[in-house]
């Protein structure tokens, strides 16, 4: 195996600007879903965002990441973005109830 981290590319999901304000709204101070940027305040699956922002950690490559300056540590990942971006899922952590928030 190769000493390279795998990491994926966060596609970017634009959703009605009005849409997101009104759910914002609703669920207050919630961090947004890392594709769409929609609040998730119970979510069930984060992912490691690392290089500024723009790149996910697969899930098997947590042990041998060294946290750098470019590291977002786990943000929400919203299930109809996972649903739809299904090459997500190697880099989807499941979120057990209640440990998030």
């Amino acid at each position: 195996m190769s000493d390279e981290l795998r990491k994926i590319d966060i596609p970017k999901r634009d959703l009605p600007k009005k849409f997101v304000e009104a759910r914002r709204r609703r669920s207050g101070s919630a961090y947004g879903c890392v594709v769409c940027d929609l609040p998730i305040p119970e979510p069930k699956f984060m992912c490691h965002v690392v290089d500024g922002g723009g790149a996910a950690l697969h899930v098997g490559d947590e042990d041998r990441y060294v946290p750098d300056d470019g590291d977002l540590a786990f943000l929400p990942l919203g299930t109809d973005c996972l649903r739809r971006h299904p090459e997500l899922k190697p880099y989807a952590h499941k979120v057990e109830p209640g440990t998030f928030g």
